[in-house]
């Protein structure tokens, strides 16, 4: 009898394990609190990322030196015909401190800090840009595992007007109707404007599909 007794304790006992456990568990997303907005003035718009962090707790800095051992914070934006990036993650300056423990030297930021990417906008239609937003944070006795999130902003399409007042000044090479930029992207001419050839497309085929009535995808 006492046995059994004993053996039914157990379930409770796990129990109580349990939820000490989970009250002890720590989460990324608790620390690390962001939210994307973007500007935009003609073809050319920033994406905004907003992260606050609580207080004694930090992320890593976007741009770190060469051999840094501390995980950078990312901001990745999924390619599309509708868009090129322009430039890398934008960051205010790190706070640096050297960890004479791991002999590293530090660049991070705490608190409520201002992120940016900056894009060249492709065509006329809207369009939504999606993302991922990466980072590790940290306070001053231990790190939590790296985070991803996504996120999505809506984007205006340019005028036809704007596009062919700016986007020339990006192409390396130029003939009448079909261009490429320092990126290798392809462009063709239809009707008076410029259009950005999809990926596995090749330029004859795309310039025939637009005079045939086809849409940018």
């Amino acid at each position: 009898m006492r046995k059994w007794r004993a053996w039914g304790c157990l379930p409770l006992l796990f129990l109580v394990m349990s939820n000490r456990s989970h009250a002890q568990l720590e989460f990324p997303e608790d620390k690390v609190k962001w939210k994307f907005t973007v500007e935009q003035e003609g073809d050319e718009a920033t994406i905004i990322g907003t992260i606050t962090m609580v207080e004694h707790w930090h992320i890593y800095a976007a741009n770190l030196p060469e051999g840094a051992f501390a995980i950078p914070t990312t901001i990745d934006l999924k390619k599309s015909s509708d868009f090129k990036a322009v430039g890398g993650v934008i960051e205010p300056k790190p706070i640096f401190e050297h960890d004479d423990l791991a002999d590293e030297d530090l660049y991070y930021h705490s608190r409520t800090i201002k992120m940016k990417r900056k894009i060249k906008i492709l065509g006329e239609k809207d369009f939504v840009l999606t993302g991922t937003f990466g980072f590790q944070t940290c306070d001053d006795t231990h790190c939590l595992p790296p985070h991803k999130a996504d996120f999505k902003v809506n984007i205006k399409g340019a005028t036809a007007s704007i596009q062919e007042e700016n986007i020339e000044d990006t192409f390396v090479t130029m003939t009448e109707d079909e261009a490429k930029d320092k990126d290798g992207q392809i462009f063709v001419k239809v009707k008076g404007t410029w259009h950005v050839v999809p990926e596995g497309n090749s330029s004859a085929f795309y310039k025939k599909f637009l005079m045939l009535g086809g849409k940018d995808e």
